[in-house]
This record gives C-alpha cells, structure tokens and sequence, in this order.
C-alpha cells in the first residue's frame, strides 16, 4: 500500500512561520498575480493583502477613521482655494477626499495630499461649497474601498456684498428738507443679519447711520458746500465687507420773492416736504405830512409742502402816497389787496402762499372766493391821513385799528371778517365809500377797512398763520416799522409805512410820492 507521504509534494518556499512573528504570504506586485481562486498574497503595490474570488481580487484592510478638521467654515465668495487638514488614523497612500453636501450634493477635493497615517491635506475651490448644502461632511476612502465620514463639520458663511457702489452717496441740504435720507446697503447669501457701522472718517455733522438698513439721515445746515468722507463696515456673522463713500451737503436754498406787480410761481422740488418761509406784507402809504402809513405784517416759520406741487407767490405793493390836493384824488389800489385812498394814500397789498397754479390776484382784485388755497398770508398796513394819526398796521390775529383822527378810524381785518369800513375776504376797503380824505385799508386773510369818515386813516389786513410750525408773527398796531428787520432773509426796508415829510427812508413805492414800502416773500430749502 502506498502511503501518503510517499506521494505529497509539499513546497514550503511561499510560506514561513518562525512561530510567534507570523505567517508569511506570497508577495508580489499587481502584475504578478495569479488566477487561482483562494489565493492569498500581499500586493507590494498597494501595500495590502489581497485574496483573489475567482473573478476579482480583493484588498484586505480595516477602514480609517476621522476625527477633526481644521477649518470648519467657508467663505465661498472669497475666491481661491480652502485648504483642510483632516485628522484620524488609517489613512493609506493614494486615499480620496469627498466634501458630502447636507442635501445630497458632494464634490472631491482637487488636491489630497497623505501626510501620514493620521493625517491628509485636503485643498478644494472655495467656490464649489455651497450655502444650500451646508453643513458638508468629510468622507476619506482608502484604495481598498473602505471609508469613514464625518458628518456636518463645515459652514459655509460668505462675506456680506455691498449692494451700494463706493464713493458719494449723493449730495442733501440742511435738515429743513425732513426727507433727506441717503443709504448704502449690503446683502448676505446666507440670509444672516447684516449690520452697519462706521469703520472710520466721520458722517456729515448732525447726521446718523442706522445701523439696521444702512439709512443715513438728519444733516445740520453748512455754511458751504461740504464733503464728509467715511468708511462703513457691513458685519454679518463673524464676516464684514467695508467699502469707502462720501456724502456732500450743501447749504439750502433761498429764493427771493419781489414786488413785480403781479403773481409768481413756485413749484416744490420732489425732495422737499417742509420750506421756511418768511413774509412782510406791503407798507401803507402817507400823507406828504409827518404821518405814516402803517408797516406790513411780518410772518415766519416752517411750512409743509408736497414735492413737485405747485404754488403761488404773492408780494404785496406798497400804498400809494398822497395828500388832500386835488391832485391826489382817487387813489389807485395796490396789487395784493391794498385798497384805494379817497384824497389820501392807498392801503399795502398783502404777501402770500397760495396753492394750486391758477391766478390768485388780479392786481387789487382777488380771484378766489373763499380761502380754500390759502396757505399763509403778511397783512398789508392801512394808508394813513394827513391830518389824522398813522395807518393801521398788518399783525396777527387782527390788523392794527388806528385810533380816531376827524373821523372815525378804519377797523383791523380778524380771522374772520374784514374790517369796517369796506374790508373783505383778501382785500382792504376802499376809501370812495368812507368819505373824503380816507386811507385805504390793507390787503390781508381779512382785510382792513377804511378810514369811516373825513380825515381818518385805513386799518392793517390780518396775517393768517394756522399752517406755520414754529411760527412767528407780529401783532397789529399803529407803527410804520415792520418787525423782522434782524433776519438774514431781510433787505431794503421791505414792509416799512410810508413816511411824510419826516421820514429817513428812501421810498419803495416811486410811483407816488410818500408810498409805502413793497412786500417781500422768502423762501428756503
């Protein structure tokens, strides 16, 4: 009988076993391996054990681990690449890195550097991690196939984007114009609150950043022109973007409103809801004698105002001068409501805000019938009378009532009635009716009446206020010297009475001797 260990070839030279070192395989590259199912060898290229199925060969290996990374949020709109260390231990050589996005979309780095065991270096676009996918995972997978994840380890917070380019924001007025407000905004992709602040220079004087939206508001008046240059910083998250802008203020804008006879236009500048204004109705004229006519209302304050509407500007004419002579019959009325002097001077117009573009006077005519376009008005003084005390002059609640000459005196127009002799809705009595050697009453909100006998002298028109804030005003009474001759928006004696013989002033009415001064409106934005 033959036995088996007569006839088993038994070659040893593939295996080694020394014991307690372990048992050696075969060994060899890719390239050298066999195709019998069940063989086991090591693969000098992969640095693995492998077993061939019959089909395939199959790596023999345990998965790597991940523990950290290094960077765990990502600015994707900062441009270039982001560079990741990623920590663990199993990590073999040739080893890919994928970035598992949060809603199924990966991408793998471009570069992936193995640095040891536990450590690879991993470099992606900063680009390609995107807000709606965050926050990315890190899978790490071994030549054998086997790999490890780490779950939502990296935010992608950007940078907040100015919407607003640098350099000026525009150029506002003083704080008079209450809708100024200029902005610079940024926006963020990742939907974070942005805040703002100023990172260095300084806003324009008065003025301040709200540091929600970005709205710059309130400017104090300059004397000129002025450009304040500043840096704001937009913060959302840990992120900021800065960027450099300017803003110029300029002084406001005055405009200037003269006598020129009949009514002026105005229309609002978009941006403007509220104007200052100031307004001095017309002078009554005098007698040639020491009399005086009585002075123009004085008004001010602010105003509101619709941008690009329109309005009209009356400036009242001063009344006509003139004395008992035959020669000064039948004075002329005054543009403005000024009315008429019978052998004695005529009544000042009024000076007026008005809305609306149609005519509000023609000459001493008023075309309204009620005072739906009212907006403001300067009381127009009374004419006086040579011999009889000075006109009336214009003043808030009531034109200024001259005490009795000969005749019984003209009465100041109120709030809601002209005056006696002849006042009316806009206009002063004319003094045909009072009796002869009368002055003509003041154009006004109401205006005076006229002297109610012989040799009496015209009353001032009422001024009308009720739309002003922070008005000012002056009360009627017998003077020829208008108030609010100490505003920088005054000039050329406008509203002065006129003056007889002992008057200083040279005169602003030149058509009539001893006329009174013309109104004067202004108005500043």
């Amino acid at each position: 009988m033959t036995k088996a260990r007569d006839i088993a070839d038994f070659k040893f030279e593939d295996i080694v076993d020394t014991g307690t070192e372990g048992t050696r395989v075969a060994s060899g590259t890719t390239a050298e391996r066999g195709s019998t199912a069940g063989q086991i060898r090591f693969n000098s290229d992969t640095g693995l054990a492998e077993y061939y199925t019959g089909t395939a060969f199959k790596s023999i290996d345990s998965p790597p681990t991940v523990s950290s990374l290094d960077v765990t949020e990502v600015d994707s709109q900062a441009g270039g690449n982001q560079t990741i260390v990623i920590s663990g231990s199993g990590f073999s050589s040739g080893a890919t890195v994928t970035f598992v996005g949060a809603s199924g979309t990966d991408f793998n780095a471009s570069t992936v550097t193995v640095d040891s065991l536990t450590q690879i270096t991993a470099v992606a676009p900063k680009a390609s991690f995107l807000n709606a996918q965050e926050p990315y995972g890190v899978k790490v997978e071994n030549t054998s196939g086997l790999s490890a994840t780490l779950a939502s380890q990296i935010n992608v917070d950007t940078s907040p984007s100015w919407s607003t380019a640098s350099g000026s924001l525009g150029t506002v007025y003083d704080s008079i114009r209450t809708t100024e407000s200029l902005s610079a905004t940024a926006t963020d992709v990742d939907g974070d609150t942005i805040t703002y602040s100023v990172l260095s220079g300084s806003l324009p004087a008065g003025s301040s950043l709200n540091s929600s939206t970005g709205a710059i508001t309130g400017f104090n008046a300059v004397g000129s022109s002025t450009t304040s240059n500043f840096t704001l910083r937009a913060t959302a998250g840990s992120k900021t973007a800065d960027r450099a802008f300017s803003i110029t203020v300029n002084p406001p804008v005055t405009q200037t409103f003269s006598y020129t006879g009949s009514d002026q236009s105005w229309t609002a500048p978009t941006d403007v809801s509220a104007i200052n204004v100031w307004l001095w109705g017309a002078g009554g004229g005098s007698d040639v004698s020491a009399d005086r006519g009585g002075a123009g209302g004085f008004v001010k304050g602010t105003l509101a105002v619709t941008g690009g509407n329109d309005y009209v500007i009356v400036v009242g004419q001063g009344g006509a001068g003139g004395d008992n002579d035959a020669n000064y019959n039948n004075m002329p009325t005054s543009y403005g409501g000024g009315g008429a002097g019978y052998e004695n001077p005529s009544g000042g117009g009024l000076s007026g805000i008005f809305s609306g573009s149609g005519q509000v006077f023609n000459g001493y005519t008023p075309q309204p019938t009620d005072h739906s376009r009212t907006i403001t008005i300067a009381g127009g003084g009374g004419g006086s009378d040579n011999s009889a005390p000075n006109g009336g002059s214009g003043g808030y609640p009531n034109g200024g009532s001259p005490p009795a000459g000969v005749g019984a005196s003209g009465i100041g127009g109120s709030q809601s009635a002209g005056g006696a002799d002849g006042g009316g809705l806009l206009k002063g009595g004319s003094g045909y009716t009072g009796g002869r050697w009368t002055g003509g009453g003041g154009g006004g909100y109401y205006g005076g009446g006229t002297g109610q006998g012989n040799d009496s002298a015209g009353a001032g028109g009422s001024s009308y206020i009720s739309n002003l804030t922070n008005a000012s005003y002056n009360a009627g009474s017998t003077t020829d010297v208008p108030d609010g001759r100490s505003e920088s928006t005054y000039d050329n004696n406008a509203g002065y009475g006129g003056q007889g013989s002992s008057g200083s002033a040279s005169q602003s009415n030149t058509t009539y001797a001893n006329g009174g001064f013309h109104g004067r409106v202004v108005i500043q934005y």
